[in-house]
């Protein structure tokens, strides 16, 4: 496991020196909504710069986070400082090489495109509508804690084959794993983390325990009742781990941040419902410009060159996925929300390289979907309030009121 390099203060001063931007940016500027520009004013100074904020260096380009996502970077997820590792343990994205490969191959084959369609398009829908069933009277409600949650928490549990019933509870559990991925030193987060895990853990390993049973067509049945994958039941559990945070958290998000932006748009929400076949690329678009994973960390495990920086060994470096999604080198006018963008696909939303997201294809399934059935079941929606889209590694409003007629 890679140690973090230790930073003497001449040198942490010659840095600042050397990026003036970085040095003067505030962690606040890159978790608080409504300080987007801050970013972008790095990037476009210093895409690769030193932010003694973060305690370390970040990257805001576009070219230069796609190098360092690469791995042909020289750059490793295996450091001993990885918050990651600290909260969701040692898994397939804590993890490089073969012994990635070995975790992930499991659960490889039902994430593929095509049986993503086949096997969860048609409970995708019905989840939604069993939501919206219940929302359509009311004629308001806030939409992430009384549609995005829940559906998260029972597509990722009917995908998996678990029992995820409580959504509260197992909601709950994600927070508390989003909240100790935070660079600022707090310790109180990961001890609320390392519960959280220690009560999800008995959950999965009794999923296990039953599927192997009473097997069924689940992922989860299909990983516990076989003996050829090479993993263990605390590997398996490890997996699921960070294979229900990118379902629960990534669709919760995407789908508040797809209907927030829509919302705003009058001229796009309009396209959208004259005209369905631009709902994907209207998802695409808001997965670009707000992100719901939005900073994704590495370490160097060599001397390394990003863009034009030279970096030495065990090196602490950061992608900022919203700053490099808001690139206008790559996207122009990065701050517009196209619903028509031809490049929207481009985002680094889903990461890249060797840990590109496994679940990219039902992510895009599930929010297109749910996105497209909430837009047909609730009618004349309309934004009530919404606070800005915040957090440092994990990007959505907090709170999305919205009506319709009932």
């Amino acid at each position: 496991m890679l140690q973090q390099a230790e930073i003497t203060p001449a040198e942490d001063s010659a840095r600042q020196e050397r990026f003036p931007v970085g040095a003067s940016l505030e962690f606040a500027d890159m978790e608080e909504g409504g300080r987007e520009e801050a970013l972008d004013r790095l990037r476009e100074a210093e895409p690769v710069s030193w932010v003694p904020a973060l305690g370390g260096w970040l990257v805001t380009g576009y070219p230069e986070a796609r190098q360092l996502l690469s791995p042909r970077c020289g750059t490793t997820v295996e450091a001993e400082e990885n918050l990651v590792r600290h909260s969701l343990g040692r898994m397939m994205l804590t993890s490089d090489g073969a012994d990635h490969d070995r975790q992930r191959a499991p659960f490889d084959g039902p994430f593929r495109m095509r049986e993503v369609g086949d096997l969860f398009a048609d409970a995708i829908a019905a989840e939604a509508d069993a939501l919206l069933d219940e929302l359509g009277p009311a004629g308001g409600c806030e939409l992430g804690a009384s549609f995005a949650a829940p559906f998260a928490v029972r597509m990722t549990g009917r995908v998996l084959g678990l029992s995820l019933d409580d959504v509260p509870r197992i909601d709950g559990f994600y927070s508390a794993f989003a909240g100790a991925m935070v660079y600022d030193g707090n310790p109180e987060p990961q001890r609320l983390a390392d519960a959280a895990r220690e009560e999800l853990n008995a959950i999965l390993h009794g999923d296990i325990a039953r599927c192997r049973h009473a097997p069924d067509t689940s992922v989860t049945s299909q990983v516990a009742n076989d003996s050829d994958h090479g993993v263990s039941d605390d590997e398996a559990v490890a997996q699921l781990r960070v294979i229900m945070f990118g379902g629960i958290e990534t669709i919760q998000s995407g789908i508040m941040n797809t209907l927030l932006l829509l919302l705003r748009d009058p001229e796009a929400i309009a396209a959208v419902r004259d005209d369905r076949d631009l709902l994907p690329n209207a998802v695409e678009e808001s997965l670009r410009l707000i992100p719901p994973v939005a900073f994704v960390e590495r370490w160097t495990v060599a001397p390394t060159a990003i863009g034009e920086v030279a970096l030495s060994i065990g090196e602490f470096v950061g992608a900022s996925t919203l700053a490099a999604n808001r690139d206008p080198a790559v996207f122009p006018d990065p701050l517009a929300y196209d619903i028509r963008r031809e490049n929207a696909r481009r985002h680094l939303a889903f990461s890249f390289g060797e840990h590109f997201c496994l679940g990219a294809h039902l992510a895009r399934l599930e929010l297109t979907t749910s996105v497209g059935r909430v837009l047909d079941r609730l009618p004349e929606l309309r934004l009530v309030a919404a606070e800005e889209p915040a957090g440092f590694a994990f990007r959505r409003p907090p709170s999305l009121e919205v009506a319709w007629s009932p």
